[in-house]
Formats: C-alpha cells, sequence, structure tokens
C-alpha cells in the first residue's frame, strides 16, 4: 500500500478558489481542454479523444515515462476505474477500456499545436501562481517547516555538521562561518530561506540536447518559472522559424501574464532597455537583472561606485548538503545615465561557497554586478537578496526534467514532439510543486505503483473551464 498523496498549504490555497463542491476533478480537467485544443484528425480516425490523450500522457509522465512507449506499457497495466477516469474508449470487441497504443501517442506531435497546448496547460495555472496571497502562504509554510526540522533534530540529538566546525565568533558578535568567508554583522544576517512580499518570476531557456541530432534543428525553449514555490507558468519554443534567440522571445512569453508588481529575474542576455521599458510600461512589473561583460559600458559605470565603503546590507549564512555558503549584499542608487527605464537601485552580489571535493575543502569566491527598477522604498536589502536566489527555480525545473525525464537523451527530436513533451514535464513539475512533494522521484515511483495518485494529482490542475 503506498502513502497517501500528500495535501500541502498550496493545494487548500487551490480549493480556496472554487466554491464548495465545484473543485476540479480528472473529468472537468480533460473537459476543459476540449475548449482549448484544436483536433485535426478526421471523423474516422478518432479512437481516443484528444483531451483523453492528454491525460493519459500526464498520468504516465507522473511516474517518470520518458516516452510513448513507456507510457503506452504503463498504460496497459492500469485497471478499468483508472482508464475510465482518463476517458480511455470502450473496445466494441470486448466491452472493456482500452488505453491507447504508443503509435497514438507518438503521433500526438504532429496533431497538436505545441503554443495552443502551452497556452492550455499554463493559463489559470499562471492566475494561481501569481496570486498576491501566495508568497505569503509560502511564508508561513517556511517557518513551520523549520520549526518541524528543528524540533526533528533535537530528537535525534545528532552532532553539528563537520562544516559547522570552521565557524568562528569575535567578542562584537561579529562571526564568519568559515576563515576564507567575510565577518558578518549578526544585525544584518537573515534566514536564507527568507520570503519575500512581492512575488518573483524567473525566465530562462533550455535547450533540448538530443533533439538536434541527426540533423535537425535545434529545440530550444524559454520558460517563465515563479520564484515561490517554482510553479512553471509558461514556455515558448525559440526560433520556430528562421534566426531568433532568447531576446526576441522576452516579451511573446510574458505578454499573457498577469505581472502587475512582480519582479521579473533573468540572466544577463534579457538584461537590456527595451525589456526593461516593457516591463515597466506595459506590464507594470519590475526587473532585478545582473550586469556582465556583455554590457562593457554600463558595467564599467556601476564596476566604478564605491562599493568598498560601501557597507554590506545584508546577508545570509548556511550549512547545507556539506557546503559552506555565505551571501552578502550591498545598494547604491543607480547613477544616471544607465538607460534602463526606472532604474533605481544597483547592487552587488558576492558569494562565497567553501566544499569538499576529494578529502579536501575549497572555496571559491565571485562577485556579481545587478540593476533594479525597485526603488529603497519599495523593498528591503533582504529581498533583494532573496530575489537573487530565487531565480535558481527556473534553474531547478529545467535540471528536474533532464534527471527525471531524461529530456536531454531524448529520441523525441521532430516536429511539435519536443516542445509537448516539456510542456507535460512542467505540468507534473507544477501538479508535484502544488501537493507538496519534496522528493520527486520518491513520487514518481510512488504515481508508478499506484496510477490512481496522478488521478489525484489532477484534481488540482486548476484547469477547469471558468
Amino acid at each position: 500500500m503506498t502513502a497517501p498523496l500528500p495535501s500541502s498549504w498550496l493545494t487548500d490555497l487551490v480549493r480556496r478558489r472554487f466554491p464548495a463542491g465545484t473543485a476540479p476533478d480528472p473529468v472537468s480537467f480533460r473537459e476543459s481542454l476540449e475548449g482549448r485544443l484544436t483536433d485535426v484528425r478526421k471523423p474516422q480516425g478518432k479512437r481516443h479523444p484528444l483531451p483523453s490523450l492528454i491525460s493519459v500522457l500526464v498520468a504516465g509522465m507522473t511516474a517518470a515515462c520518458t516516452g510513448p512507449l513507456a507510457v503506452a506499457q504503463a498504460a496497459k497495466g492500469w485497471s478499468q476505474e483508472v482508464l475510465e477516469a482518463h476517458g480511455c474508449r470502450v473496445s466494441p470487441r470486448t466491452g472493456l477500456r482500452v488505453p491507447p497504443s504508443a503509435s497514438m501517442l507518438d503521433r500526438l506531435g504532429k496533431l497538436l499545436d505545441a503554443d495552443e497546448l502551452e497556452a492550455a496547460l499554463t493559463g489559470t495555472v499562471a492566475a494561481l501562481a501569481l496570486d498576491p496571497a501566495l508568497p505569503a502562504a509560502y511564508a508561513a509554510h517556511r517557518v513551520e517547516q523549520r520549526r518541524e526540522q528543528e524540533e526533528r533534530r533535537k530528537k535525534r540529538k545528532r552532532k553539528p555538521p563537520a562544516a559547522a566546525s570552521f565557524r568562528e565568533e569575535r567578542q562584537d558578535g561579529w562571526f564568519r562561518p568559515h576563515p576564507l568567508h567575510p565577518w558578518l554583522d549578526p544585525a544584518v544576517t537573515g534566514d536564507p530561506g527568507h520570503v519575500p512580499a512581492r512575488q518573483g518570476v524567473a525566465v530562462d531557456g533550455k535547450e533540448r540536447k538530443g533533439a538536434k541530432s541527426g540533423g535537425n534543428k535545434k529545440v530550444h525553449l524559454l520558460a517563465a518559472v515563479t520564484h515561490a514555490p517554482g510553479i512553471v507558468i509558461a514556455q515558448d519554443k525559440v526560433a520556430k522559424a528562421g534566426k531568433a534567440n532568447e531576446i526576441t522571445h522576452f516579451r511573446p512569453l510574458l505578454a499573457p501574464l498577469p505581472l502587475d508588481d512582480v519582479v521579473v529575474t533573468s540572466d544577463a542576455m534579457q538584461a537590456n532597455r527595451d525589456n526593461a521599458l516593457y516591463l515597466r510600461e506595459a506590464k507594470n512589473a519590475h526587473y532585478l537583472w545582473p550586469v556582465l561583460g556583455n554590457q562593457p559600458s554600463l558595467s564599467g559605470t556601476l564596476n566604478a561606485l564605491p562599493w568598498e565603503t560601501t557597507p554590506v546590507a545584508a546577508a545570509t549564512a548556511e550549512v547545507s548538503r556539506g557546503r559552506i555558503e555565505t551571501r552578502t549584499i550591498r545598494v547604491r542608487p543607480a547613477p544616471a545615465g544607465t538607460g534602463f527605464e526606472d532604474a533605481r537601485q544597483a547592487l552587488l552580489i558576492e558569494r562565497y561557497t567553501t566544499y569538499k571535493k576529494k578529502g579536501k575543502w575549497h572555496t571559491r569566491a565571485e562577485a556579481v554586478l545587478y540593476i533594479t527598477s525597485l526603488s529603497a522604498d519599495e523593498t528591503a536589502p533582504q529581498d533583494l537578496l532573496a530575489h537573487v536566489r530565487g531565480h535558481w527555480r527556473v534553474e531547478h525545473a529545467h535540471w528536474l526534467r533532464d534527471v527525471i525525464w531524461k529530456e536531454d537523451k531524448s529520441l523525441i527530436r521532430t516536429g511539435n514532439g519536443p516542445q509537448i513533451w516539456s510542456a507535460l514535464a512542467s505540468l507534473v513539475i507544477t501538479l508535484f510543486r502544488i501537493h507538496g512533494v519534496t522528493s520527486f522521484t520518491e513520487e514518481a515511483r510512488r504515481c508508478a505503483q499506484d496510477p490512481r495518485r496522478a488521478l489525484r494529482m489532477l484534481d488540482l490542475t486548476c484547469l477547469s473551464p471558468g
């Protein structure tokens, strides 16, 4: 018997968005797709409804199936009850429900409009993920989570981690986690898991490496993921035709999203004046971007600021997974003439990481300049530090798709197939996040053992009409 499906702080938030008795279920999930997807098949060729095929694929991917053959083989072992919930057809010969074949699932790349599917899967999820109440709910969850961790640690009476032995303290209260890290003032050193009240959205791209094998064009996907708690709210294929890069797809990706008062983070590629103007004027959103060598003039201007005499405004220090990490932030008013719309503050983020490799401790340090439209009255230094760190959520989503669904090794290489399978993997990541799953590999194994778990996952997709 498998463990019950977890219920998290976010599942409760989703339920509150629906009147009593109208919470979505697998049937309404399929019905919502009926009105949003165009079925190009001829009437005589329709054995399984199109939403039923999508439902089966999503269920298969919750069990970490990496292709149509794996999903079809898994579906053959499902009960009649599960097949009926997914809307699979009844065989006129046997009178029993039958799952779709691997060849049918493989043809979906030719039958579906990938952008249409992306919009159907992420449309209303985006409205939920960008709810202004969500960061506060997530912050409360983090506090409760830390309290439980502390209680478990006390009960176990475990020794402090070996990395904690490097910590040094002075008589004035200042400390440093490692001799090669800077001294930190406890008055400005806060929680590494701090959650800002303002929601953040991370934008970054990922290339499916295996999709360009055999002379095929590369498949590059640009995604938007919320900082808290890491929900995929949009994805777009870069270079649908001709030459293009992530910069040209930044605005189309964010255009349908309600980004009012949201902080958008990205890598240095998207940090340009046109995107800054778009976020401030068209979306009423803020930006927080790194400034690197691809903008030598701006980088030189920010680097010339008197950072040596600027005190550390906020810092975090933690020992986690055998690593010692210190982050500090210095903040100054943005200089005039940057060219970025409403540029208010310049930041210097310094990171010090000590880790063990081959039995020896190593320390690396890096410093990165940032620019933001948030003024000192609109945000605090610890919020800015948390937003910079929150950008890793999109990297983590890409990492999950590689490790669990083997995207870079996938043999799905042609047509819309790569984008469709990435969209489904992103939906599963969102479902896992909503249900408070912390170990994706463990949950995938449970879904493989009990296909009914996937149906309960779909109860909270928030995709029902209206």
